[in-house]
């Protein structure tokens, strides 16, 4: 779900850019796909550097 959603959002940001500014997308459009795009790349990198796993015990 999560991956259809960006590669939407990417394709949009494409025409965005092919279609320039005759593009039917305003700034804030623009603004909140970059935003899903990008939140999306930066969690990914996280849960990749995220792999150790720590655990304590308090007996």
């Amino acid at each position: 779900m999560i991956t259809n959603t960006v590669t939407l959002a990417k394709k949009q940001l494409e025409m965005h850019a092919q279609q320039g500014s005759n593009s039917p997308l305003s700034i804030f459009e623009v603004a909140r796909l970059l935003d899903m795009v990008r939140a999306t790349a930066d969690n990914t990198e996280i849960a990749n550097q995220n792999n150790m796993v720590v655990g304590f015990s308090i007996n």
